[in-house]
């Protein structure tokens, strides 16, 4: 037995997703983020739901674009001007700036990560490579002073006590919470392309990361030699046969990825618009979800963002027309986009759990 998704409604011709996340607090909350100044809530019942209940309860306008969300006991936003925001419901509207003063002149300091270092502190990364960590019980953002900075900051995560940071030119930095300004370790992996995404493993002994060519590596913590070559490895995914020419595959980016906590299984996102489920202990895919994301002209919706809340009960998956990155012809105009939708799904008690 299987849940089917269900698409959740959204306003007209919705721009870009740049992130969704769902309230530690309330299961079901669900908040989006997009590339037009908006911030959709939903608030889904997968028992009772109706197509009412489909609608955001609530759409929020911010003055810039919010890139990306964290959701401590109030969602924090990142926005494209470098300042971090706390989420006020009541009045539905971003507070003051929480994080380091604006600089208006300077290209590149938009907040594209936020994650958290324990329960009152969140770290904070910007294209330019700046970081800052903010104290949110006296809202006293610190700059973190990088030897590295030169070196783009494309994602991160925090485990119990590491910061993970993947870089330009497929360099991974390894971070003890207690020392923020040299890394404890300066990893290479042995990717050729960009990475996409990254993710902590639940039991925090590593972490798998996904790159732009349809690939994701399982990394460690341990940097011990032995260890590496016994446990480190790097699986394909996402690739179809390419229907002219049978001895090629087609390449699809790797998104977003997430883990389900309980059983260490891993979701995969790609831009060939699907979903799919791997058992990283047997290094196999145990699912590849049906129906693939399209769109009403029946191309694929790329997946942009996959995210599972708290108690993993519920997965939800935005897509988003990412053609613009490969437009190959001048008459493809922005008018040609396809609007970005969102789905979610109930995730069955056993659906995650690897079978023996």
């Amino acid at each position: 037995m299987t849940s089917a998704f269900v698409e959740l409604k959204t306003p007209k011709n919705l721009d870009i997703i740049s992130d969704i996340t769902f309230s530690p607090l309330i299961q079901n909350q669900l908040l989006a983020s997009t590339w037009s100044n908006e911030i959709l809530v939903y608030s889904y019942n997968a028992e009772h739901h109706n197509e009412e209940q489909l609608n955001p309860i609530n759409i929020i306008q911010t003055q810039d674009v919010p890139l990306c969300l964290l959701y401590d006991n109030s969602p924090i936003v990142g926005l494209l001007d470098g300042s971090i925001r706390e989420l006020d419901f009541e009045n539905c509207k971003l507070s003051k700036n929480i994080g380091m003063p604006v600089n208006e002149d300077e290209i590149g300091s938009g907040i594209n990560n936020l994650c958290h270092l324990d329960n009152h502190n969140i770290i904070a990364s910007s294209f330019n490579g700046d970081l800052q960590t903010i104290d949110l019980r006296q809202q006293q953002p610190r700059y973190i002073n990088r030897n590295n900075r030169s070196k783009k900051i494309f994602t991160m995560d925090s485990s119990d006590r590491y910061l993970t940071m993947g870089l330009q030119n497929n360099i991974i930095e390894i971070y003890d919470f207690r020392k923020l300004d040299v890394p404890m370790e300066t990893r290479e992996v042995g990717l050729k392309y960009q990475i996409k995404d990254l993710k902590t493993f639940p039991n925090n002994q590593g972490f798998a990361l996904s790159t732009i060519d349809g690939r994701v590596s399982i990394e460690f913590f341990n940097s011990d030699p032995q260890f590496q070559q016994d446990h480190r490895f790097t699986f394909k995914c996402h690739r179809h046969p390419d229907p002219s020419n049978s001895d090629v595959d087609l390449v699809y980016p790797v998104n977003s990825i997430a883990f389900n906590k309980k059983y260490e299984t891993l979701f995969t996102g790609g831009s060939d618009g699907y979903l799919c489920l791997w058992d990283l202990n047997k290094r196999k895919r145990m699912k590849q979800y049906t129906p693939r994301f399209l769109s009403l002209e029946h191309e694929p919706e790329s997946v942009a963002k996959i995210k599972l809340n708290q108690s993993d009960s519920l997965i939800a998956v935005a897509t988003s027309d990412d053609n613009f990155k490969r437009r190959r012809r001048l008459s493809e105009s922005e008018s040609s986009r396809i609007p970005s939708r969102i789905y979610i799904k109930e995730v069955l008690e056993n659906e995650c759990k690897p079978k023996k």
